[in-house]
């Protein structure tokens, strides 16, 4: 079984190094292809990338963004399974080998997704675990940097869909589930996710939102008249919720989690835990 990373990029010199290295570490009695698309990064990035070729193969030129960078390593990958990181998140030591062994043993699954450990800065912020499927009609449960892809099922549902320009990971995952492709949780966290600079990224959270209701709200309506109604409703309460909690999270994320962590000790889970739980 042949795995494809792909990392799309654009000035990440900070943090491009790590990514890499979080892939290259695990290629021991792995089948690796890995592939860096740059977006004409104008800081060192590209400098740092070609210190490790040609353990890698990198493309640089404009694009239209990320999930263009993602569409493009996608039609050029070779292997059966494919994995897409970010150049500001990393995999977990003995990450690919559990997806490898787990994609063997579940020859009918379509894509495998995880449990994703969050950061900020250098400092552990919490596990996301994920929430159930069938709530993906509302928002995106799984987190997209753990999720490994059959070949497959890019050929039979296409790629990123270009008209979003932050959720199209979650359009690509409802057409994924409503196509019929089978999902399996792996409990072992693949992946780890950088929050480096939330609080400059209102305005992408907002962006997310109104973007996230496009995906399934058409959906919803072809349905029935009342699930339209409750999606509409339930993302006029994710707005409200957003800006009520904006304090917490954007200024200090820490707070909200340890907030969520008391609430969960008195009352169990929080109803918002469906949709993946921070």
């Amino acid at each position: 079984m042949k795995i494809s990373i792909i990392t799309p990029v654009y000035n990440a010199e900070k943090s491009i190094e790590r990514t890499i290295q979080s892939v290259l570490n695990q290629k021991n009695n792995l089948e690796l292809e890995y592939i860096i698309i740059d977006g004409g990064s104008t800081d060192k990035t590209l400098e740092i990338i070609n210190r490790y070729s040609p353990e890698l193969s990198v493309i640089s030129e404009k694009d239209k963004g990320v999930y263009d960078a993602m569409n493009k390593g996608v039609s050029i990958a070779t292997g059966d399974i494919i994995g897409i990181i970010n150049s500001d998140d990393w995999y977990n030591d003995g990450a690919l080998k559990v997806v490898e062994e787990a994609f063997t043993k579940n020859l009918d699954v379509s894509i495998i997704h995880s449990p994703v450990n969050n950061y900020l800065g250098e400092k552990f912020l919490s596990t996301f675990q994920p929430g159930n499927l069938e709530n993906l009609l509302f928002k995106i449960t799984v987190a997209h940097p753990s999720c490994f892809v059959k070949r497959e099922l890019y050929n039979q549902i296409g790629g990123f869909d270009l008209s979003y320009s932050i959720a199209a990971d979650y359009d690509f995952i409802f057409r994924a589930y409503t196509s019929g492709a089978k999902f399996l949780k792996v409990d072992f966290p693949l992946a780890s996710f950088s929050m480096d600079g939330i609080s400059s990224k209102l305005s992408n959270k907002i962006q997310l939102i109104h973007e996230s209701k496009r995906v399934g709200y058409q959906f919803a309506k072809i349905k029935s008249p009342q699930l339209a109604s409750q999606h509409q409703n339930f993302y006029q309460k994710w707005y409200i919720r957003e800006l009520a909690t904006l304090p917490f999270k954007y200024f200090d994320p820490f707070i909200a989690l340890r907030i969520k962590s008391y609430l969960r000790s008195k009352f169990g889970n929080l109803s918002s835990d469906r949709y993946g739980a921070w």
